[in-house]
């Protein structure tokens, strides 16, 4: 079991965790690969890479909750490559 920071960070996990399942509940659907992306207004949006079942690929966009903005802000991005780093082109 992963153990968390703080209860923040647990719910952020979650709410990607849903994210997730949503875009992928699709019969045959995985995902490739996802990641925070933010916006040139300020905003976040979770990036998720998709394939389907016939190797079909999709890009989806899923804007992030404000109340977890502060959190990618003093956490995520002090360890990861500025936005456009982790992007490849969809297969």
């Amino acid at each position: 079991m992963f153990e968390y920071l703080d209860d923040q960070q647990e719910r952020f996990f979650t709410w990607c965790d849903k994210a997730v399942q949503e875009q992928t509940n699709r019969e045959g659907a995985r995902l490739r690969r996802c990641w925070p992306r933010k916006n040139p207004d300020g905003s976040y949006e979770l990036v998720l890479l998709v394939t389907a079942r016939d190797k079909t690929s999709a890009r989806y966009h899923v804007p992030i909750p404000e109340e977890f903005h502060e959190l990618l802000e003093c956490e995520y991005f002090i360890n990861h490559p500025p936005e456009g780093e982790e992007e490849g082109p969809v297969q």
